[in-house]
């Protein structure tokens, strides 16, 4: 099954895997209310997406989407981006600014990484969701707003608030409805749908014919740790579109240093049958494998000394008897 999210730009969240279903499932019967949703996740695992999906699934789905990213701009510039300004309100505020609250009045607004936002400006959010007014930089008298705020982050929200960088207060106002993103590298079954998804727009986008992928090129992206998550994924299937001259994309299209891949275990050591000491042996040898015998790499793989690596190669060696 694949879910489509219709949007102005046609975002689209496709996806076969279970998880990831019950996901979209529970974002669509939590879409009605105007409760504040917290969505955590990795980079590139499509937090705005949702974001947008929750808005269009909503009653609201005919009024104003914003979207504010708290990370791009400065606390001053954040302030009047949020909030907005009266005219004089300071050196070059020419004119009155609504601020994307206001903008987003009946709608919904997306605050994109919050955590980034500074803890003056954090103290003005959760008033905000308290009293749902805001206060324009230089007003005098508050003004009402109706908003659905979803807020996103990919950072440890729990470490910040341990930090003092994040108000605990403002995490449980914005953390009623918690929603926490898949990364990408825990739903692999994924992976070729969506690799066919963007072969197929971006194939519309630069006129190629390209209708296959091979299994290898399918292969190879399994392999792959996913760091960025389905953001990365799109921007290589992309390159690999605009590389590609045949009708099917190959794994030299890819472009993918060795080095990242992972490297297939013959002997996966999750299903391991003995004592700790044969498993220590078999994940060694496993290790210097991967490594060609390079022994200073399989010791930092590891995370252990060159010494400790040697000495237990030659107990391997030289088995002490009990």
């Amino acid at each position: 099954p694949e879910m489509s999210s219709p949007s102005g730009r046609e975002r689209r969240i496709v996806t076969q895997n279970k998880k990831m279903l019950e996901l979209i499932k529970f974002v669509e019967n939590i879409s009605y209310s105007k409760s504040t949703v917290l969505i955590m996740g990795d980079t590139g695992t499509g937090k705005e997406m949702f974001a947008r999906h929750i808005h269009q699934m909503s009653p609201r789905a005919q009024k104003p989407f914003m979207a504010v990213n708290c990370a791009a701009l400065p606390e001053g510039l954040l302030e009047t981006e949020l909030f907005g300004h009266e005219k004089g309100a300071f050196t070059g505020a020419i004119d009155r600014k609504d601020g994307k609250f206001e903008l987003a009045n009946k709608g919904t607004i997306l605050l994109d990484e919050v955590t980034e936002m500074s803890l003056p400006l954090q103290a003005k959010l959760l008033r905000v969701l308290q009293e749902h007014e805001i206060d324009k930089v230089g007003g005098r008298t508050s003004i009402p707003v109706d908003v659905r705020v979803v807020a996103t982050t990919n950072r440890d929200i729990k470490k910040r608030i341990r930090e003092n960088q994040f108000r605990e207060d403002l995490y449980y106002r914005l953390n009623v409805i918690p929603l926490k993103l898949i990364p990408l590298r825990d739903r692999v079954d994924d992976i070729q749908t969506l690799a066919e998804h963007f072969i197929e727009k971006h194939s519309k986008g630069l006129n190629k014919n390209i209708s296959n992928i091979a299994n290898e090129t399918v292969e190879l992206l399994k392999k792959y740790r996913w760091p960025g998550n389905v953001r990365e994924l799109e921007n290589i299937i992309e390159r690999a579109t605009l590389i590609c001259q045949e009708n099917t994309l190959l794994p030299s299209h890819l472009f993918f240093d060795e080095e990242e891949i992972q490297i297939e275990k013959t002997r996966p050591l999750a299903k391991f049958r003995g004592t700790i000491y044969d498993m220590e042996k078999e994940l060694i040898a496993q290790t210097l494998e991967e490594v060609n015998g390079n022994k200073t790499k399989a010791a930092d793989s590891l995370g252990i000394s060159i010494r400790t690596l040697r000495n237990k190669l030659a107990s391997y060696k030289n088995p002490v008897e009990n």
